[in-house]
Parts: structure tokens; sequence; C-alpha cells
């Protein structure tokens, strides 16, 4: 038993041997020679993780910031982030959620199957993270066992195919060679939906003209990176230069704001790299796999796989998500509300982006401020409203960081506490 548990959560559950898989059966069903099928494989895989080192990268620039935010505004609470959440739901209830999302991921392909909506979620970590928060939420309504398994599962499995499912109807605009599965479904929908209040054909994001001495803001990854460097040195002037001195460790506190601001945009680059190396190769070798086994399936990937499609759209859906959840955060400080949630800048930059390109092809520019400020306003009071419903995770101070968890997941906790 606990061979199969290590075998789902470190090779089915790892995404760059998952991806790998589905690329070199997709290229085999499409008969593709040794050495296409080789290169294929290995450039997807490398293409995955390329991506991944490029969120890894820019790890330390969005502590800085995260940090300069937190001193900055002179609060302290829950902090909505990932791995802290993550790591505490897979140390108790490992095995559950390893079995959930492998359950899920079954459900999510029979469902692709068999209804006209063919999306299959394929963003593995992400799945793992709400396998591991359903089995968390789940105890702590005192289901256990097979109850706990089969019923998480059952709910992940419905969840992976719709979220993509929402992500493949809103993106149509952009692409339809893939869609996102990403825990921020909600926020694709108030994003998609509030292109209604905008003007249909608004001026797009990218054709914003600038000045000829602003010509550099069209280069995305330039644009974010000045934009992250500007809100740095803002933070730090309202936190004061000896919280950057803290984390510094000798180097010169202006310098060190300036080269994590740039560490971030290479960060960028990486990822944007990654993302096309990856798609280049696993979009003509799923379609191998859909022929066979899921005709016209759509694949859902990672928030940065839509990042290329609109540079500016990025670039403004954080900025302006991070200022929504600032704009929270300092409302529920003035006004006395419990918990104060800090913004988690990691998901401002990830959902706040893929919310800019989504808004920005169903409403253009208006739409991609409006859609990131106001996300990044409601997940500060989505986060608060769900973190005392979450059990043993309440010890960490931390949150399950995206929209989804803290909406969906809300209704899902509060529907169990009716049987239990």
């Amino acid at each position: 038993m606990n061979f199969a548990i290590d075998f789902i959560t470190n090779v089915l559950g790892n995404p760059t041997v998952m991806l790998g898989i589905i690329a070199c059966i997709g290229l085999m069903f499409l008969r593709k020679n040794v050495s296409d099928i080789v290169m294929g494989t290995v450039k997807t895989m490398m293409g995955y993780l390329i991506l991944s080192a490029g969120t890894t990268i820019i790890g330390t620039p969005i502590t800085l910031l995260t940090t300069l935010v937190q001193r900055g505004l002179g609060v302290d609470g829950v902090l909505p982030l990932y791995w802290v959440v993550y790591a505490e739901s897979m140390a108790k209830f490992g095995t559950e959620a390893a079995l959930i999302f492998i359950i899920g991921f079954v459900i999510n392909i029979l469902l692709a199957k068999f209804t006209p909506w063919k999306n299959l979620a394929m963003t593995v970590h992400l799945q793992l993270f709400w396998a591991g928060f359903m089995a968390s939420i789940m105890a702590g309504f005192g289901f256990s066992g097979i109850t706990l398994i089969a019923i998480g599962g059952l709910i992940s499995g419905v969840y992976y195919w719709i979220a993509t499912t929402i992500s493949a109807h809103y993106l149509k605009p952009v692409t339809t060679e893939h869609a996102n599965f990403v825990p921020s479904a909600i926020a694709l929908v108030i994003a998609g939906e509030a292109g209604r209040l905008f003007k249909k054909g608004g001026k797009s994001t990218e054709e914003i003209e600038f000045p000829s001495s602003l010509n550099w803001l069209k280069d995305s990854i330039i644009a974010t990176c000045m934009a992250v460097l500007v809100m740095n040195f803002i933070f730090t002037f309202i936190a004061g230069p000896a919280v950057v001195r803290e984390l510094a460790e000798g180097t010169p506190w202006i310098l060190y704001v300036l080269i994590q601001s740039l560490t971030f945009g290479g960060g960028i680059a990486v990822i944007l790299y990654g993302v096309r190396m990856m798609l280049a190769e696993l979009i003509p070798a799923f379609s191998g796999v859909a022929e066979k086994l899921l005709p016209n399936a759509v694949l859902g990937l990672d928030y940065p796989t839509v990042f290329p499609y609109a540079g500016t759209a990025v670039m403004l859906g954080f900025v302006f998500s991070l200022l929504g959840s600032i704009l929270a955060t300092l409302v529920m400080a003035f006004t006395g509300f419990s918990p104060v949630v800090v913004p988690g800048v990691q998901i401002n930059f990830f959902e706040g982006a893929l919310v800019g390109v989504y808004a920005n092809a169903r409403g253009g520019l208006k739409n991609c401020i409006f859609s990131a400020l106001i996300t990044g306003f409601i997940l500060q009071f989505a986060v608060a409203l769900t973190f005392p419903m979450t059990g043993h995770l309440m010890a960490t101070g931390g949150a399950y960081e995206a929209m989804d968890f803290n909406t969906i997941g809300y209704l899902i906790a509060k529907l169990m506490a009716l049987f239990h």
C-alpha cells in the first residue's frame, strides 16, 4: 500500500513526469519515429522544468515584496501561501490526499470522455493542492477513511472538470488549443462576465500607445520588472530601509531592491521560455492522445501558459490585483475585521496576471483593470471567511491562497458541516 501511495504522489503526482508520459504516448499514437518521440518527450519535460525553475527564481523577490507590504501596512495576520498549508495537509493526510487526487483524475477523464465538455485538468501540483485541501477540510468535520476518500475524490474530479471547462469557455477569444486548470475558476467567471459592463471591442491592453520615451513598456518582461521595482521602492520607504537590511545580509539595501526586482523580471523570462518550449511539443503530442482516447479534448494547464498572449495584461493584472488586496487589508485593519488577511503577493501575481489576460480578452483594458482590482479585493475577504473552517491548518497561520479554495471551498465546508 505504501508503495502505491508513493507511486501516486511521487510519480503520477509529479507534473514533469505526467506531462512527459502524455507527450510520449501522444507521439507514439501519432506514429512518430523514435527520434521525434524522444525529442518531443524530453523537450516537454524540460519545458515544464524550466517553467518551474522560473517560479522558483521569483520566490525571493516575492518574499521581499510580501515582507515590505506586511511591515509597511503595519498588520499581521493570515498569510495566503500554498506551501505552508500544503505541507501540513500532506503531513497529516498524505495517503488520503493521494487517493483523492487519483480518484478525481479518473473521474475527470470519464466526464471528459462521456459528456459534451471534453476538458481534462493536467496541472498536477495544483490538483494535489486541491486534494490536500479537501482532505483537511473533510477531516475537520469528522469524515475519515473510505468515506473521506470517496467523497473527496468525487468532489475533486467534478471540480477539476468544471474548472477546466470554465477556463476553456472564457479563453476562447485568446486560444482554443488549450485551457487552464488553476483554482481560480470563480475569478475567471468574474473577469469574463464583467466584460459585459464595458463597451464591446474596447481597446486592448496590447494596443496601448506609449510615447517614444516609454517604448520599453511594450516589452512585457521589462514592464513587469519595472512595476515590481517601483512597488518595492514605494513600500521600502513606507516600511523603512531597515526591513530590507534584515533580508539583504550585508548588501546595500538600494542594491538589494534593484537586484531582486531584476531577478523577478529574469524569472518571468525563464517562465515564458519554458511555457513556449512545453506547449510547442505538448499540444501536438496531446492531440495524438485525444484522437485515440479523448477526441477533441482540451488540456487544462498552469497559470503561465496564457501569459505570452497578452504581456501588458499580465503586468496590469498583477499590479491591480495587488492594489485590490492591499485595499481590502486596510479596510480590515481600520474596521476591526477579524481575521486580517495579509496580501500573499504570489497569488496576486499568478491569479492577477491570469485574470488580466482573460478580462482583457472579454472587455479590453478597462475590464483588465477592473477585474484584477475587484478579484484582488474579494480574495482577502474570501480567505478570511474560509480560514476559521480549515481545522488543523489554522495553527500554521496560513491559508490556501487562490480564489476557488476560498469560495467553492467555503461552500463545500458549509455543506460538510450539515452532515457532521
